[in-house]
């Protein structure tokens, strides 16, 4: 077994082409307990391409795996090293020794790993996006889901914005012909007064204002389609006709956006999640790193 080497790199180890580093241990250690293990660190710009999503995105990726003793495989499953906490020195530290294994490992050694990191990464790295059907969209890497959802809700209100405004049109159109119907029936009655004739025109008023909220925007349908009949609205026996027509008229709008409303949500609330994987040319090796890390013993 090979003897503990205090404050000094072994030799054998000084991999041409490869940097050294030295991971701090943390404040709390007991330094005595410590010893260096290598790692090896791989520093590479990955590219993200899809022309359907139309993405050319980069990141840059560190993957840490121990460096095998002997004739053992590198294992890339299982890191190494915590990049979110790891801290590293250009030297060793002096109190902590060497892990006493026999590291034999070469240039081309470090060569053949990282290719093999390179096949892992083409293999299983993927970048998932959000996508819309739909509408075609696609979100950004790193997008949270309710920001894409917003833009999918901004697609789909703009796709039914026109039904919406036709449904109005529909239906203050049946307004206006019950208005008519109205007008006429009292033109052959008899004895038709000033009171009944301003009962009738507020009636439709009110029936008009409850119209226009339901249709100037999906709110109507969000917060029980209509907005509720006045309390103090009062029929007499001889508007129970009008009455009948008027809420015939607001129930099948009220129907009619509640449906459209259900559709809005249904093409508000699509996605799929897009995965983009990896070419081998689309991963290019920046730096490669010998990092002794303390271990304990």
């Amino acid at each position: 077994m090979d003897k503990l080497v205090t404050g000094a790199k072994p030799t054998r180890l000084n991999i041409e082409g490869t940097t050294q580093s030295w991971a701090k241990s943390r404040d709390n250690s007991d330094a005595t307990a410590l010893v260096y293990r290598p790692a090896l660190v791989i520093e590479s710009s990955v590219n993200f391409r899809s022309l359907r999503a139309g993405l050319n995105h980069s990141e840059e990726r560190s993957h840490s795996a121990w460096l095998p003793d002997g004739d053992y495989a590198i294992d890339w499953d299982s890191a190494a090293v915590d990049f979110d906490e790891l801290k590293i020195s250009s030297e060793p530290d002096p109190a902590l020794g060497y892990r006493p294994r026999s590291y034999q490992t070469t240039a081309a050694d470090i060569d053949q790993y990282a290719a093999e990191l390179m096949e892992k990464l083409v293999r299983a790295e993927r970048l998932s996006i959000f996508f819309n059907p739909v509408f075609g969209l696609f979100s950004a890497p790193d997008d949270p889901l309710e920001d894409f959802l917003a833009r999918v809700a901004d697609a789909a209100l703009g796709r039914v914005e026109p039904e919406l405004r036709q449904l109005r049109n529909r239906f203050e159109l049946q307004l206006e012909q019950v208005r008519e119907a109205q007008t006429e029936k009292g033109s052959l009655a008899e004895g038709v007064n000033l009171e009944s004739f301003i009962s009738n025109k507020l009636h439709f008023f009110e029936s008009e204002n409850r119209l226009a909220g339901m249709f100037s925007t999906l709110a109507g349908a969000v917060f029980g389609t209509s907005e509720p009949r006045s309390q103090t609205e009062e029929y007499t026996a001889s508007e129970t006709e009008l009455r009948e027509d008027l809420e015939r008229v607001e129930q099948e709008a009220s129907e009619a956006l509640r449906a459209l409303y259900d559709e809005y949500l249904t093409l508000a609330n699509e996605y799929d999640v897009f995965e983009i994987g990896l070419q081998a040319d689309n991963i290019q090796v920046m730096r490669r790193i010998l990092l002794w890390v303390p271990t304990d013993l």
